[in-house]
């Protein structure tokens, strides 16, 4: 049997499509209603090679759709955009697909996410294949920490190099919608414990772990000395810090479509950040009003044939149900599987 991530596993049979009002649908329909929009917004959960095999899956059919590689020339100009790779690798990742570094060099240098080869890298060898840009679209962690421990004001003592990697300051604030979303993650994290008993420390105790919810641009390092984690200007800064990775995101993507008139973007990005048509969605619009954007939100479930409105209902044009079996959260993240 082959392992979790294998890029040779086949997971057809563990996930289920759905209309966001919960309709039977099909990774064709989403395919189809590509047709008509600027950027397509596929929110996963980063321990779910489920969902990881769907990406590269619409990533595949959509080269396929917009002609992408052929002789005469692409119907569409086509990228696929990552949360996974920071805005200041842009070159290094440029180098690799142009095939003026090796493989190794560009993930010794690019500071690819744990877990590249299984997760992402098909993805990113389907684009090279196909001579199509992959946009290293975040904005660095070392600056978005910043954020988290001085707040927003603190970016403007960077240097012009630094703020190149950034979205044109100030950046937009988060809207109430966002704040409320942000409020409640953040309460449900502490109350709910995320590894199996006896290791049920709150998520903050351990920065590193890649929770299927968790926004990763939360308190990387820990609250400065003397502040609660949870509580008071450092969870202010927190949603701060949220909400440039998602301006950041925003705003690579809609420079590329600004630069490629009638493109077409594939964001790949954890589901926080677009679910419910905030963060990201909201950002787009904010540097780009009158951008079509398709919101595919991924969810682990029990039964994938279960779609249940008030949990799954409305949090994007589709929603994409996958096999909670599957996940790799305490495989990847609890101490000995939990």
């Amino acid at each position: 049997e082959l392992p979790h991530g294998s890029p040779a596993q086949d997971y057809a049979g563990h996930y289920r499509v759905f209309t966001g009002d919960g309709e039977p649908a099909t990774l064709r329909d989403i395919v189809d209603a590509m047709g008509s929009v600027d950027a397509v917004l596929v929110g996963e959960i980063h321990t779910d090679p489920v969902g990881h095999w769907v990406q590269a899956e619409l990533f595949e059919r959509a080269l396929e759709l917009a002609g992408a590689g052929r002789e005469s020339g692409a119907i569409r100009k086509v990228a696929l955009s990552l949360e996974m790779f920071e805005r200041d690798v842009q070159g290094i990742l440029d180098e690799y697909l142009q095939d003026l570094i090796t493989e190794s060099q560009f993930k010794s240098s690019a500071r690819p996410w744990e877990h590249y080869d299984e997760d992402y890298r098909p993805m990113v060898e389907a684009a090279k294949a196909a001579g199509v840009p992959v946009l290293a679209a975040n904005p660095p962690r070392r600056y978005v920490n910043r954020v988290t421990r001085l707040g927003p004001a603190s970016l403007g003592e960077l240097s012009p190099r630094a703020l190149s990697t950034l979205p044109p300051l100030p950046y937009p604030p988060p809207t109430d919608a966002y704040r409320a979303e942000w409020t409640a993650l953040m309460t449900n994290m502490v109350m709910e414990p995320q590894c199996p008993v006896p290791d049920a420390s709150p998520p903050h105790d351990r920065p590193d772990r890649e929770d299927p919810e968790m926004p990763h641009a939360a308190p990387a390092e820990g609250p400065p000395a003397g502040m609660p984690s949870h509580g008071g200007s450092f969870m202010e800064n927190g949603l701060q810090a949220q909400t440039l990775w998602d301006a950041g995101m925003a705003h690579t993507i809609t420079t590329f479509l600004d630069m490629n008139p009638g493109g077409l973007v594939l964001h790949m990005v954890g589901g926080f950040h677009v679910k419910n048509f905030t963060g990201i969605p909201e950002k787009v619009q904010f540097y780009r009003p009158g951008t079509r954007s398709l919101v595919v939100h991924m969810d682990l479930a029990e039964d994938i044939d279960a779609f249940d409105p008030a949990e799954h209902g409305g949090r994007g044009d589709f929603v994409i149900l996958t096999d909670q079996a599957l996940d790799l959260n305490i495989e990847r993240n609890c101490p000995q599987g939990g």
